[in-house]
């Protein structure tokens, strides 16, 4: 392929591309894994202490470099029947994420609809959720956007020359599968579950050339999470998050701890939550986290400090990412001080 102009477009390209084929480039790279749990795992629909929720998540990445990398997911979910205080029920769910690069030349949108069954197994609180979910996802490149090096006149670029590379094509659009399954255990003080997913089990050609080879790979990957009460104002959440594609993995974990302003029960008064933490990502950055709770709303900030051996000259790259979850709780369902708090 031809070179591409100007240097920071080029750079921008490259990088998109080489996702698109080698890594994660629909798969979800979210630092606040707990406020976008759907992309974790189709088992994690509806999951949770709400009967209803909504969620959004903004990252934006490589700023600094160039071009960025912005990401936007809204999702929502809900139970849609439940008996004895959620030991059982159906969960429906859906969500889109879009990955847009080269100040919107390229744009990747992925959506997902789940479904998930929970079942509580014994009176101890040991429980199974099964999820099941369907993909559409579309790729879109603006290739009249791009300069190529054939379309050099002696006034400049042309973009109305002919760019040399009659190869080049849009990504057709595909549907696929995903599974996951996951265990859990929950007491009034304390909370944990483990889980595995699975996305795109179908085979689904994927590629910007006349390439049949090219296709995108399957991700599978393992969640575990756990919380609980350390007091009437103190609550503490832990997960960690281990994707495999294509022989590559990403393994991001962490801990919030949970501030309760006022001891009030839920049900008499809103507790408020001040929640600092961190995560970090393998060999990649290290992630602050400072978010707040108030009623039925939660909202969250994280900042990428990286701490990987790449680097781009003298430039280091920058991303940080905003979340905010909204739930409806049922009366009998509602959260309370000294009980442990969902990170869900």
């Amino acid at each position: 392929m031809n070179k591409l102009i100007p240097v920071n477009i080029f750079l921008s390209a490259i990088a998109a591309l080489f996702i698109v084929g080698k890594t994660n480039a629909q798969d979800p790279n979210f630092s606040q894994i707990l406020s976008s749990p759907t992309s974790i795992s189709p088992a994690l629909t509806g999951f949770g202490e709400s009967s209803f929720r909504l969620m959004s998540n903004y990252r934006s990445q490589w700023i600094g470099l160039g071009s960025t990398y912005n990401t936007f997911a809204a999702a929502a979910d809900g139970k849609i029947n439940s008996i004895n205080n959620n030991s059982y029920y159906t969960a429906l769910g859906g969500s889109i994420i879009q990955d847009n690069a080269m100040d919107g030349i390229y744009k990747n949108t992925t959506a997902t609809l789940n479904a998930a069954y929970h079942l509580t197994m014994d009176e101890r609180g040991n429980g199974l959720t099964f999820g099941l979910g369907a993909i559409y996802n579309n790729t879109r490149i603006d290739f009249s956007q791009l300069t190529f090096d054939t379309q050099l006149s002696s006034a400049g670029f042309n973009r109305a020359l002919p760019t040399g590379e009659v190869s080049l094509k849009n990504m057709k659009g595909y549907f696929s599968l995903c599974a996951g399954l996951m265990f859990t255990h929950t007491s009034d003080e304390t909370y944990y579950a483990i889980g595995v997913a699975g996305y795109r089990f179908t085979k689904t050609q994927r590629t910007v050339l006349d390439d049949a080879s090219q296709y995108d790979a399957p991700r599978y990957s393992i969640h575990a999470d756990y919380a609980t009460a350390l007091s009437d104002r103190l609550n503490f959440n832990a997960s960690i998050f281990h994707m495999i594609k294509a022989g590559t993995s990403t393994t991001i974990a962490g801990g919030i701890f949970g501030f309760i302003n006022n001891s009030t029960v839920y049900a008499d008064g809103p507790l408020s939550i001040f929640n600092l933490g961190a995560f970090y990502r393998l060999g990649n950055a290290v992630i602050p986290y400072v978010g707040f709770e108030y009623h039925n709303l939660s909202i969250g900030l994280t900042y990428d400090v990286d701490v990987s051996t790449a680097t781009a000259g003298s430039a280091v790259a920058k991303s940080f990412e905003l979340s905010l979850v909204w739930r409806k709780f049922a009366e009998d369902a509602k959260p309370a001080a000294g009980k442990y708090h969902s990170p869900f």
